[in-house]
C-alpha cells in the first residue's frame, strides 16, 4: 500500500503560511534599509560649545532660566527642593588651570535668576 496523499487543504495552509511569513520578512528588510539610508541622510548634531568659567560665569549669573537657555542651551539635567530650582550642563566648562572639561556645572536658581554656579 502506498502512502495517503496529503489533503490539498493541508497543503494550502502551508504554503498560505510560508508566503506570509516571506512577506513579513521582505516588508521588514525594506523598512529596516530605508531608514538605515533616511539615518545616514540627515546632518550630524552640531556640538555644543565648551565654554571657559569666566565666559559661562559672565551668560549666565543674574540671568532668568530663558536667558540661560539663550546663551548657553538647555541643561542635561535638572532638579529642584524647597529653596530652589538646580541644573546641571555636562562638560559644557572647561577648568583654566587644567584645560579638562568640567564633568558638572551645577547652574543655582533661586527666585527666577541664576543665584550661584557650583563647578
Amino acid at each position: 500500500m502506498s502512502a495517503p496523499a496529503p489533503s490539498r487543504w493541508r497543503l494550502a495552509l502551508f504554503a498560505f503560511a510560508l508566503g506570509s511569513l516571506s512577506t513579513l520578512a521582505l516588508v521588514g528588510g525594506a523598512y529596516y534599509a530605508i531608514n538605515r539610508a533616511r539615518q545616514s541622510q540627515l546632518p550630524p548634531p552640531r556640538p555644543r560649545p565648551v565654554y571657559s568659567r569666566a565666559e559661562f560665569s559672565r551668560r549666565v549669573l543674574g540671568k532668568s532660566e530663558e536667558e540661560v537657555i539663550d546663551a548657553v542651551g538647555r541643561p542635561d539635567e535638572t532638579s529642584e527642593d524647597d529653596d530652589a530650582r538646580y541644573w546641571h550642563f555636562k562638560k559644557r566648562t572647561f577648568d583654566p588651570l587644567t584645560q579638562e572639561k568640567d564633568a558638572d556645572v551645577q547652574v543655582v536658581i533661586k527666585g527666577g535668576k541664576v543665584a550661584n554656579i557650583n563647578y
